[in-house]
């Protein structure tokens, strides 16, 4: 077990991502990201008991589970046991844009990381002391800072998707497998990776999957708690950023390749989501890789 009297204030990297042990005396310090509520909260809970109020609803946690809170959802402790205590890990969105081991994660990926209604993942002893290393690396590679902290702690933080994505597989497969409805959510997944630049709309997936929308609509909403729109979306979004970050195409050459109608329309995409139009968010990762 972490030892309670290691405990200490977040060690934060470039106000971007932060790692931090928190008990009764100690809270969650959001402050040490920038632009704070737009990030993931990922939270292992090590020891006792909390209630935490998410968005609308209140939940009660114990020792075991793993939870991420989405952007804009931040959690609210409500009470917490004497002996209550956990790992956190803030990721502000930009950094997960800017992480191409998140790309590749999210893109083939099955599920969504965030469960709207309820944060709370059941994990194995495995999981656990899996998760625990790669929040105990990170916070060290924040602390310690070298010349290849950047790659570092994207490729760790990429590996923690990857293991919570495994996790949220494995568990929905058990819990779907056989059903007609996981099948058609699995196929929609395929057809998503391969058709996302070209189609964005939702009849397209419906009529390749020979269903209509509404029914599409429900299977994806159900099993993975996101929307349909939701799923292409951060498809486009990744892809976006990926392209401004890592090509010479313009922004108008990158608008066509996502067949967007026009310039105009992905910039209104791109800024809607991101909070800045493409041509600054390009103007940003080359000024970041200059310094």
């Amino acid at each position: 077990m972490i030892n309670l009297e290691s405990s200490t204030s977040a060690q934060s990297w470039k106000g971007k991502i932060a790692c931090q042990y928190v008990d009764r005396n100690l809270r969650l310090d959001t402050n040490q990201v920038k632009t704070s509520v737009n990030s993931y909260i990922y939270a292992l809970f090590e020891k006792g008991e909390a209630t935490i109020k998410f968005g609308k609803h209140e939940i009660t946690i114990h020792e075991g589970s793993y939870l991420i809170f989405p952007p804009h959802i931040p959690p609210v402790l409500v009470s917490m046991s004497d002996d209550y205590y956990a790992l956190c890990l803030i990721v502000s969105s930009s950094f997960v844009y800017d992480c191409p081991m998140a790309r590749n994660v999210y893109q083939s990926a099955t599920f969504s990381l965030v469960n709207e209604d309820n944060p709370v993942m059941h994990i194995t002893n495995e999981e656990r002391e899996n998760f625990r290393t790669i929040f105990k690396v990170i916070m060290g590679h924040i602390t310690h800072c070298h010349n290849h902290t950047t790659e570092s702690l994207q490729s760790l933080y990429g590996l923690l998707l990857s293991d919570t994505m495994s996790a949220i597989e494995q568990n929905a497969q058990s819990s779907y497998l056989n059903h007609r409805s996981y099948e058609l959510f699995i196929e929609f997944n395929k057809l998503l990776r391969q058709h996302f630049c070209e189609h964005h709309d939702i009849t397209f997936y419906a009529d390749s999957l020979c269903i209509t929308p509404r029914y599409l609509s429900m299977i994806v909403k159900n099993i993975s708690h996101m929307t349909v729109a939701n799923y292409i979306n951060r498809h486009l979004m990744l892809e976006a950023c990926w392209l401004l970050k890592t090509t010479n195409l313009s922004i108008q050459q990158i608008s066509m390749k996502l067949h967007f109608s026009d310039q105009a329309s992905f910039s209104k995409f791109f800024k809607r989501l991101r909070g800045e139009n493409p041509l600054q968010y390009r103007r940003d990762k080359s000024r970041q890789t200059i310094e």
